[in-house]
């Protein structure tokens, strides 16, 4: 299985999935929006890029899974804060994202021997699914994908996805699965009430490591490190090298 994390304009992922026919492949979201200060990358290619990305989904269908994240949502929902938002090419993107919705999901699951690989943007964290059981009901421990691509398609859990926790400048007790920081998921698995499920681990990107260098600890990983990673029948990540 390959993982694209955030892409944000940039290129890298083209050359990953050049020669790939039949192998499974995941993208963590955030296509748009280039770091455009430091980064050679033009606000503008982010536009082009999220076109590509369809085009690709549309070519493999049965074996592309896009997943969305917090740059991708700020064009459809004003639940979603905006962050280097291309205003000039706002409406395009939106309408881009929206005429294929059905193209995208908010998390994945993929089992692989006695271990759920749990897959999102920026990670979900218990306390911000008990945080919004009143609005989007008590989701089920080892349904998370399944039940939150339902809510997300239904229309039903957007203002759940616009929670900023204060790790990243909001209000909320936690952040949703597009905006929780990598700090939140070291500082949760770490605190005396939380809940671990040690067949499950979470994969995720959201939190860029200029290091280049992704984190992978016990519970999770963050890949939002400008490079592709596949995840072998072993459970293992390995960062795809491309000469």
């Amino acid at each position: 299985m390959i993982i694209i994390p955030d892409i944000h304009g940039r290129n890298f992922w083209k050359e990953t999935v050049k020669e790939i026919k039949d192998e499974e492949i995941i993208f963590l979201g955030d296509y748009v929006d280039p770091y455009f200060l430091f980064e050679d990358v033009e606000p503008q290619e982010g536009l082009s890029t999220l076109s590509e990305v369809i085009a690709f989904k549309k070519a493999h269908p049965n074996n592309v899974t896009l997943l969305l994240g917090n740059h991708d949502l700020s064009y459809v929902s004003d639940y979603i804060v905006k962050c280097r938002h291309d205003d000039k090419n706002h409406d395009k993107i939106r309408k881009l994202i929206l005429n294929n919705m059905d193209l995208f999901n908010i998390a994945h699951e993929k089992r692989i021997e006695n271990k759920t690989y749990l897959f999102s943007h920026a990670g979900i964290i218990p306390i911000w699914l008990e945080q919004n059981e009143f609005a989007i009901g008590k989701i089920k421990a080892g349904h998370e994908a399944e039940e939150l691509n339902k809510l997300f398609h239904s229309g039903n859990l957007y203002q759940a996805l616009g929670d900023i926790s204060a790790y990243r400048g909001g209000n909320q007790e936690s952040g949703s699965c597009i905006w929780a920081d990598i700090d939140e998921h070291f500082d949760y698995v770490q605190s005396p009430n939380a809940k671990i499920y040690f067949d499950v681990y979470q994969i995720f990107g959201h939190s860029l490591q200029l290091s280049g260098r992704p984190i992978i600890t016990e519970y999770f990983a963050c890949l939002d490190c400008r490079h592709a990673f596949r995840l072998n029948d072993r459970g293992a990540l390995i960062k795809i090298i491309v000469q």
